[in-house]
């Protein structure tokens, strides 16, 4: 433990960063020299603060703990999304995913160059950055070379010129979560599964067990990874001019946490150790702890600071190390979207007492997502059978159905958000305060989630007056406001607004119509006028993905036959990737995908979707070989 104290379990709220500093000398040139740090981020993957250091006491993190008490231990650390594509491109640039279009999961827009990017500045600066070895920026950038002097799993700091400072990042993977189930037959995990401590939402299975168990048995070898790499920098004779940064790429990774907006998906352990020489940059001295919100979009400005290299302007976060420290905000933003195959938009704020979340598509049950969980991890599915076998209780069961649309959670008290404290009278003034402050951040920061993705590429794009995603959004032609106030309404389901969602349908912006569409899909109102207004708008859109939201709205309005033949020839014409996904839900979740026949599905499955560039198609397909490995049931996904 550090400085004596014992902190409370994570699951009563704590999370945390280590970062740990020493400083290098020197640069390239011998005549310009100065002394400047290195900096090396020794990170890990899908970890929530389950270490010693954070009190877990069925942690087992000896390496981990030591650091901790060298530096400075953040109990409210963040990545601003739960999962890893997104909050590294965030990580990376030191803006936030929804502004400049990286948001959705394994997409990859291109970004134009005003985009920063951390690494860059420091080679700028004279820097030898290395990169070992996971890039996965969600972008263009996976393909800049500008980026990394070396990124492979040979890349090291060693391979620098003489008196070079560097930047160095070391990916752990060992506690991924494709890794859970893939432990080496006859190993023994350390805690025996009848020792674990579940969380309320997560029923008695032993498979949930033996899952907890292997997660700590995985955190425990990256404690052991992360002491031999202090080992070899102290071999190099670096230790003593090397800032350290420890954290985990975002939070996890059992079911029910990684890739969902919810404290275990989002807050990471971080510790920050800063050597003798270079105490002076530290807030706090050895042994610390800080209670300051923090979260990966801060994370660019800081390191860039403390070097003594300026941050651009363009850069969202705020320092919380040396000596230009800035004041935090108040709260601190979170995100969730497409996660893999299935759409999703969530927004957050915490500001380290409560957690606020806003769904804008609360018809989707958050255990109805992406199958990879259900693929690579025997708890997921051993969830879903025993919710399907009518066994869970109701906190288990709420990982099934449809989400409220908006949360409310103190994190202080209940860091698993099983008590939803948004309806509660006490708690209005708080909820809207939450609900005000994230429109104004939607708003300040131009957020591309209100833009469903497959009009993305309809927008924007080299034929197109906006290039990118990121100069459409910044200029007036993405009335931000409007989408907004659009999107929220249409999120309520509420029947008594069916006039304002029809009213919608008309407006000039695509984006506005679609969600004017949404809203009466939740409303699914059986009348003449909800009909004419959503076939109205199948004949006459020129976007796909309105015409597709129109009739998944329609099968719920009345009219199944032309719901159906609409998604249906959508989804045979089009060549975009996100319209063929976007069609392929639709067919769910308008409950006329029982018409599909297995002939249809493997005329799918041989279907070429070419744009746009990127992963995007790959997801279409892999609903495609759900649909067919499992023919002829069908998957329920609300």
């Amino acid at each position: 433990m550090i400085a004596g104290k014992r902190w409370s379990t994570p699951w009563l709220g704590l999370g945390s960063v280590v970062l740990w500093g020493t400083v290098l000398v020197g640069a390239a040139n011998a005549e310009d020299a100065v002394e400047r740090p290195n900096i090396l981020w020794l990170t890990c993957e899908d970890i929530s603060p389950f270490l010693g250091a954070y009190g877990d006491p069925l942690a087992h993190t000896p390496h981990l703990d030591r650091f901790a008490e060298q530096g400075i231990v953040y109990t409210q650390a963040y990545a601003n999304a739960p999962v890893c594509a997104v909050a590294r491109s965030t990580l990376l640039t030191g803006m936030h995913s929804p502004t400049i279009g990286t948001h959705q999961m394994r997409s990859r827009p291109q970004l134009p160059p005003e985009i920063p990017a951390y690494s860059r500045l420091f080679r700028e600066a004279g820097y030898y950055c290395t990169n070992n070895v996971k890039t996965d920026y969600n972008s263009s950038y996976l393909e800049d070379p500008t980026l990394w002097d070396e990124s492979s799993n040979r890349a090291h700091y060693r391979q620098r010129a003489a008196g070079q400072p560097f930047f160095a990042v070391f990916n752990d993977t060992q506690s991924h979560e494709s890794r859970l189930d893939r432990l080496p037959d006859g190993f023994r995990t350390r805690l025996a599964p009848e020792d674990v401590q579940l969380p309320p939402f997560h029923p008695d299975l032993p498979e949930m067990r033996e899952g907890w168990a292997r997660l700590y048995e995985l955190i425990t070898r990256v404690d052991t990874w992360f002491g031999q790499k202090l080992a070899e920098l102290e071999a190099e004779g670096e230790a003593d001019n090397t800032i350290v940064f420890f954290y985990a790429d975002h939070g996890g990774m059992l079911a029910g946490t990684k890739r969902y907006l919810n404290m275990p998906g989002t807050q990471v352990p971080l510790i920050v150790r800063f050597p003798e020489r270079w105490q002076h940059l530290s807030p706090h001295p050895p042994g610390s702890v800080s209670e300051r919100v923090v979260s990966f979009v801060d994370f660019p400005k800081t390191v860039l600071s403390l070097a003594g290299i300026e941050p651009p302007a363009r850069m969202q976060g705020r320092i919380f190390l040396g000596p230009d420290t800035e004041p935090p905000l108040p709260m601190t933003p979170l995100y969730r979207d497409r996660m893999a195959e299935r759409y999703d938009f969530c927004r957050g704020l915490v500001d380290g007492r409560h957690f606020f979340v806003r769904n804008f598509m609360p018809h989707r049950p958050p255990g109805r997502d992406s199958t990879y969980g259900y693929t690579v991890q025997a708890n997921w599915r051993a969830w879903r059978e025993h919710y399907e076998a009518g066994k869970c209780d109701p906190i288990q069961s709420r990982f099934f159905q449809p989400q409220p649309t908006i949360e409310l959670y103190d994190v202080q008290e209940d860091f698993w958000n099983v008590n939803n404290l948004a309806e509660l009278p006490e708690y209005q003034t708080r909820r809207e305060e939450f609900e005000q402050a994230l429109d104004r951040w939607m708003i300040e920061t131009r957020d591309l989630g209100l833009i469903p993705e497959p009009l993305y590429y309809e927008l924007v794009g080299p034929d197109q007056e906006f290039a990118t995603l990121y100069e459409y959004a910044q200029s007036d032609a993405f009335p931000v406001e409007r989408v907004l106030e659009a999107a929220k309404s249409a999120s309520q389901g509420d029947p008594e607004r069916t006039t304002e969602y029809l009213s919608l349908l008309q407006e000039p912006h695509p984006a506005v119509r679609h969600w004017g569409a949404y809203g009466l899909f939740l409303v699914r109102q059986e009348c003449a006028e909800v009909r004419a207004g959503l076939e109205q708008l199948i004949t006459n859109d020129a976007f796909a993905a309105n015409r597709i939201m129109a009739a998944q709205a329609l099968a719920w309005s009345g009219d199944r036959d032309t719901a159906f033949a609409t998604i249906y020839e959508e989804a045979d014409q089009t060549d975009h990737a996100y319209v063929f996904l976007l069609a392929l839900n639709a067919f769910q979740y308008s409950h006329t995908d029982d018409r599909l026949t297995r002939a249809d599905w493997e005329r799918y499955q041989q279907k070429k979707t070419p744009i746009p560039r990127g992963p995007g198609a790959g997801f279409a397909q892999r609903m495609v070989s759900f649909a067919l490995e499992n023919w002829p049931e069908r998957p329920v996904v609300d």
